[in-house]
């Protein structure tokens, strides 16, 4: 499978009369930071695939450890409806805590065929408890400004970035070591249009050498203040899961569609094609057809597409992943690290092996006995027919991670080999 990039506009009904909505600026914001920085698309754009190459590495404690974001909300305002209440904020990290922990009630709702793909980002979000200069603090700066709308028309980002100047908006604070995130107005006219943007990691926080455009000032998320929170009264059909998106966009992914339609990558192997971005909930739909094996319709449970938000559960394994990655390569400041204690398994193994087998949650631990430091190490899936179907090259450690088996479901003979050679097989049975 493979996924896309696109800054899309939906025809929306308002006031009897139809007006094109961007949900998402994430492309525009691109192309806006690329005029103000010339070479920054290219810097983003290595900074994507360097942590893609990483993010095919797969160790337990790279897996295990969990993130945790100090997170601040600026709510940056001109009137009381803007001004929106603690409580949508409280309930709104609710909601991106559920979706990047896969502890939302609606996972239930996703379809079978997706649930192999499904995961578990280890990735959480607390409220920032002191502010940059060691204060207490809630984690929720409001700032009354002058300004009745942050958006315009035509939708320009320089217009609403300027919720992140202090004059104007709310200054950031540290962008080493928090997540901010901008709450406002980006209305057109009283028209919703522009629902959120976010920056994406780009090679370091603070660029040096050759670089001059520098922009830790920018880094973080922005969101229209009528999709923050459940249940808030002026909410839109996507509701208080844009965020999630717009967070997913702030640790690296693109979304799942692209504007060269089937042809085009997000580079996730574990996203199926898709023509467009979704709209509305329609999960008939299937827009583009698989390059090799299984079809698979459009992922529209997916935090990256635009579907609505009754539709959105999951991100999967392969953008798990790379955000994982963005984290400890390049948004290394914000987090604290914890590490679980180690999952009491039924059986240990002694020899060279994998566990569990059935393999379930699309997981499959590989355990290496007696390890050489020295010495290469692959594992190879067959069909019956002694067909390979999958290599992995293997790290040399006692134990390691396969996530995701793009779709295979049944009997397998798998073969692992140190140096070419073959050190043990088996039978090994997926999905049943």
């Amino acid at each position: 499978m493979r996924i896309l990039l696109l800054f899309s506009f939906i025809a929306l009904g308002n006031s009897g009369h139809l007006m094109a909505q961007s949900l998402c600026g994430q492309t525009a914001y691109l192309t806006y930071l690329e005029m103000l920085y010339p070479g920054f698309n290219e810097m983003a754009e290595n900074t994507f695939f360097t942590a893609l190459r990483e993010s095919k590495i797969k160790t337990k404690k790279r897996q295990d450890t969990v993130f945790k974001v100090n997170v601040v909300f600026h709510i940056v305002y001109n009137n009381a409806q803007q001004n929106i209440d603690d409580s949508l904020v409280y309930s709104q990290l609710r909601v991106i805590n559920d979706a990047f922990r896969r502890t939302n009630a609606d996972t239930i709702n996703t379809r079978d065929i997706f649930k192999p793909f499904a995961a578990d980002a280890g990735i959480e979000f607390v409220m920032a408890t002191q502010d940059p200069d060691g204060n207490p603090s809630n984690g929720i700066i409001r700032k009354e400004t002058f300004r009745g709308t942050f958006g315009s028309n035509p939708t320009s980002l320089s217009a609403a970035d300027l919720v992140k100047n202090g004059n104007v908006g709310s200054a950031p604070w540290d962008t080493d070591k928090y997540l901010n995130i901008w709450i406002c107005d980006l209305s057109i006219s009283g028209v919703d249009a522009l629902l959120g943007y976010a920056y994406p990691p780009t090679g370091s926080a603070n660029w040096t050498g050759n670089n001059s455009f520098a922009s830790s000032e920018r880094q973080g998320v922005v969101c229209h203040y009528k999709v923050v929170g459940e249940n808030n009264p002026s909410s839109l059909a996507t509701g208080s899961k844009t965020m999630v998106h717009e967070v997913g966009h702030y640790l690296g992914l693109r979304h799942i569609w692209g504007d060269g339609g089937c042809a085009v990558d997000d580079f996730m192997d574990d996203t199926p094609l898709a023509r467009r971005a979704s709209n509305g909930c329609n999960k008939g739909v299937n827009t583009c057809n698989e390059i090799i094996g299984g079809q698979f319709p459009d992922m529209l449970e997916n935090y990256m597409d635009y579907s609505n938000e009754v539709c959105q559960n999951l991100f999967t394994n392969d953008q798990v992943a790379q955000m994982r990655t963005n984290m400890w390569m390049f948004r290394r400041g914000i987090y604290e690290e914890q590490i679980p204690l180690p999952e009491v398994i039924d059986a240990v193994l002694d020899e060279t092996g994998v566990y569990p087998n059935p393999v379930v949650e699309g997981k499959l631990t590989i355990y290496l006995n007696s390890v050489d430091a020295n010495a290469t190490y692959d594992m190879t899936l067959y069909n019956l027919l002694g067909q390979p179907i999958f290599v992995w090259n293997l790290e040399a450690v006692p134990n390691q991670q396969i996530i995701g088996f793009l779709g295979l479901q049944g009997a397998y003979i798998y073969k692992i080999r140190q140096d070419g050679e073959q050190i043990t097989t088996g039978k090994l049975l997926i999905g049943q």
